[in-house]
């Protein structure tokens, strides 16, 4: 397979900081409390306690093959825990009706949703988030991303459409040359929205009137205000930053911010969602 295949093609989005997403998640790698290792046959001798490491002693690490990143399919509502499976083909693609982790209740992933794709033919490897054309499309959990024409976020338990605002309707040339612009057109259109999808009926609209704006629960002083539960007091904030691109940036919440993305490279701890399921990638 191609590496150009698999290149990266959403440089605007940032994944949430790798330290961050450790201290949130505990000690990464620990597993489930309540399992144990199969007893000790009955008669044979006690294994003998480990050693405790000298200075500067490292434990073993595999040299030449590839690490074996954990693929955590997390239980509904949690953050860390679920069933997970262990990555060690080049790719590993999800699905409903086909691919090596599939999700056969959850109508809103496609047959073949998306892939994660190990690149590089030495060490060090990386690994790469790509959705397949998907209907409903990938997510990831970022600290920022850049808004472009049609980018698709989620907030809460929502997604919104992200479409930049209208042009100034312009009229004719007047006699000594300029441009005679609608000023009443352009106030009402001249900010950027974000509008709700899957509402039949009724969805919200979010007019980003300003150049930067805080989003959250009413009655906590945003100016961009969503009533959902699943959002913090203050969830995110967008801006207009000095290139003229809107950015959305996450501020601290449980449930977080998360973009749409094409191809993504993963971070060594980061978080993902296809359809309604949610997913944790670590590589340690």
């Amino acid at each position: 397979m191609k590496a150009e295949h698999h290149r990266v093609e959403d440089g605007g989005t940032v994944l949430e900081p790798v330290g961050h997403l450790r201290a949130a998640l505990g000690e990464a790698g620990a597993e489930p409390a309540g399992t144990r290792v199969e007893p000790r046959p009955s008669g044979a001798p006690a294994a003998p306690p480990p050693a405790k490491p000298s200075d500067g002693e490292r434990s073993y690490r595999p040299l030449i093959r590839p690490l074996v990143p954990r693929l955590t399919l997390l239980d509904d509502g949690d953050l860390a825990v679920g069933e997970t499976v262990r990555l060690r083909e080049a790719v590993t693609v999800i699905g409903r009706t086909e691919g090596d982790v599939r999700l056969p209740h959850d109508p809103l992933v496609s047959g073949r949703h998306a892939e994660i794709a190990r690149e590089g033919g030495m060490r060090p490897h990386r690994w790469l988030l790509r959705d397949l054309g998907s209907s409903n499309g990938t997510f990831v959990r970022c600290a920022r991303t850049v808004l472009r024409p049609e980018s698709l976020v989620m907030l809460g338990g929502r997604r919104f459409r992200f479409q930049p605002a209208a042009a100034a309707p312009v009229g004719e040339t007047t006699a000594s040359g300029t441009l005679a612009v609608d000023v009443a057109a352009m106030r009402s259109g001249g900010w950027p929205t974000l509008v709700e999808l899957g509402q039949a009926a009724g969805g919200l609209e979010l007019r980003l009137a300003g150049h930067d704006l805080t989003i959250g629960r009413p009655g906590h002083g945003n100016a961009v205000e969503i009533a959902d539960p699943l959002l913090a007091e203050r969830h995110a904030r967008v801006l207009c930053d000095p290139a003229g691109r809107w950015v959305l940036e996450a501020l601290p919440s449980v449930n977080g911010v998360w973009a749409q993305v094409t191809a993504v490279q993963l971070a060594v701890v980061c978080r993902f969602q296809i359809g309604e399921q949610r997913f944790l990638f670590v590589v340690d």
